[in-house]
């Protein structure tokens, strides 16, 4: 039995210090929340001038190009658990799953944890150093594991979170899939019959093949370069922090679209603050890390004051319904999860509806962007039949002559 001493508030909102035995940090914190109090410092003695757990940093930018995928994460974090579980050194089930990896910015990353470990250094010390490759979320539960001497559960709960967002992703990705791929290989399609006569040399006296064919070979790599370049400076604008609050305001304020964007992003924030205080980290820090994971710069700058307003002895419902962000509907659910002691299991219940909620609106919009990308070849090839035949019809009558 270990000795943790907490700084906690009361239900009136006053602050009590005190000690507690108990086997593990996660013990220790459900002992504490039991009592009525909700957590805001937990370390074990006799380390008791030791400052509070630290928040993983997030000053790193974005990368340009993105992580490693998503599944793969999830893969080696499932995998991970599972031989920790079975009793493989934590460094002997790095090696392994490091040198199994085909990511290359991944498989480096876990050999180079690996190393850190050998050398003695803590394995959250170790994934901090790559924050290009773990999220705010991940190292924090990483951390709150290992201090709590719970990190198989914090792995599997990692685990946990990131099929359930790979999950929402592959939804997205499939009601769009088929429209996308129309918009891709319509133009090229269209545009391959006058650039094959273009470069036979043949103009076909039509004007709209010599249309068509300059289209194809000015018009249509200057905008594919375009995109191009567009995309390349849209990820470069993504590292600034101003930008991505801008880019998340703009994308919550679209018509019906947003409302679905919003959705989605605050299913993240209740999953990851359910999964953040159910490893036992003080609900002020997880509120200002989950609110992180959203996804959503904006929302993130809503949510995270909710943070320092229950350090300040308010409640986590009335900080989080200032926040002017959650439903009242939610904000009910968390007012029960409040009373009751359970607000891991009412947060994991709003993210569940939430993310009910943005699959089937995602299957709407999936099928309203379908639509349009019909109407707009459908136009398209409308207005090259038209086109097509009134230089048909002009030839002709030109060849028929007065």
């Amino acid at each position: 039995m270990a000795t943790f001493r907490y700084v906690a508030r009361d239900p009136n909102g006053q602050e009590v210090q005190g000690t507690i035995q108990a086997s593990s940090r996660l013990e220790a914190s459900d002992q504490i929340r039991a009592q009525g109090y909700w957590l805001l410092e937990l370390y074990a003695l006799p380390d008791s001038t030791r400052p509070p757990l630290r928040e993983p940093s997030r000053t790193a930018a974005p990368p340009l190009f993105g992580g490693a995928p998503l599944k793969d994460l999830a893969l080696f974090f499932r995998q991970l658990a599972t031989m920790l579980s079975a009793g493989v050194p934590i460094f002997q089930a790095l090696d392994t799953l490091g040198n199994q990896r085909r990511h290359p910015r991944l498989r480096r990353a876990i050999l180079d944890i690996r190393d850190s470990v050998l050398a003695g250094e803590r394995i959250s010390d170790a994934f901090d150093r790559h924050p290009a490759l773990f999220s705010p979320i991940i190292r924090a539960m990483i951390r709150v594991g290992e201090s709590g001497g719970v990190l198989e559960q914090s792995l599997r709960q990692i685990a946990d979170y990131l099929e359930n967002d790979l999950e929402l992703r592959r939804l997205l990705s499939r009601v769009t899939f088929y429209p996308k791929l129309v918009l891709v290989l319509v133009i090229p399609i269209l545009m391959a019959p006058s650039l094959l006569l273009r470069l036979l040399g043949h103009s076909g006296g039509s004007a709209l093949t010599d249309a068509l064919a300059s289209f194809a070979t000015n018009v249509l790599l200057t905008l594919f370069v375009t995109l191009a370049v567009l995309w390349v400076a849209f990820r470069l604008a993504l590292r600034s922090q101003t930008f991505r609050w801008l880019w998340g305001l703009i994308t919550v304020s679209i018509p019906w679209l947003g409302f679905t964007i919003r959705q989605l992003a605050l299913a993240r924030f209740g999953r990851a603050l359910s999964a953040l205080y159910n490893t036992g980290l003080p609900l002020s820090q997880a509120i200002r890390i989950a609110a992180d994971a959203c996804g959503n710069e904006y929302l993130a700058s809503q949510l995270k004051p909710a943070s320092s307003k229950i350090e300040a002895g308010i409640s986590i419902t009335q900080s989080l319904r200032e926040a002017r962000v959650l439903p009242q509907m939610v904000l009910d659910m968390v007012a029960t999860g409040e009373n009751t002691g359970e607000l891991g299991f009412m947060m994991e219940k709003v993210a569940e509806y939430y993310e009910e909620e943005g699959k089937v609106r995602s299957h709407q919009a999936g099928h309203i962007f379908g639509v349009v990308v019909y109407l707009m070849v459908a136009l398209f090839v409308l207005i090259i039949l038209i086109t097509f035949y009134t230089g048909y019809f002009s030839s002709l009558l030109s060849q028929a002559g007065p």
